[in-house]
């Protein structure tokens, strides 16, 4: 399951710097980890979620290992664009 989230993970720091190329093929509740992860509330919003269905959707495996891998990572949007 690592690789999965460490996957998704990638996605999500690239949606956050504005590439969503690999964001379409992704299954709902990914793409809804991956808006969480990317921090953005407007694609959660184009996508019909509030953040708290969006939570309810991911399940308390997913949002657990969400909160556990980004917690202390900060907003992805202000990553170092050479990581």
């Amino acid at each position: 399951m690592d690789a999965t989230f460490d996957r998704l993970d990638q996605i999500a720091i690239a949606v956050a710097r504005g590439d969503a190329s690999g964001f379409g093929v992704l299954s709902t509740g990914e793409k809804v980890y991956v808006a969480l992860a990317a921090n953005d509330a407007a694609l959660l919003s184009e996508m019909d979620y509030t953040i708290a269905e969006a939570i309810a959707r991911l399940g308390a495996e997913w949002t657990a290992s969400l909160v556990k891998r980004w917690q202390y990572r900060g907003n992805p949007q202000k990553f170092d664009q050479s990581t």
